[in-house]
């Protein structure tokens, strides 16, 4: 395939992006974003929800550890 364009080949075809470090989890009915950290455990990065009690729960605080495996 022949490109016409002035433009960086890198411009036009970028990089894939790595993948995110991020996992989705549901955790009691909440969808949940979890990161592994280094020493292994999963911490809570951040609650996604539309109830706002749903933020004041202290099970969804974050950096909270909420697994040391994900099942």
């Amino acid at each position: 395939m022949t490109l016409y364009t002035p433009l960086a080949i890198e411009d036009i075809f970028p990089e894939k992006p790595a993948a995110s470090p991020v996992r989705e989890w549901w955790i009691d009915g909440r969808l949940c974003l979890v990161r592994r950290d280094d020493d292994g455990y999963f911490r809570l990065e951040r609650l996604v929800s539309s109830d706002p009690q749903d933020y004041l729960d202290q099970r969804f605080q974050p950096n909270r550890v909420v697994a040391t495996v994900l099942f």
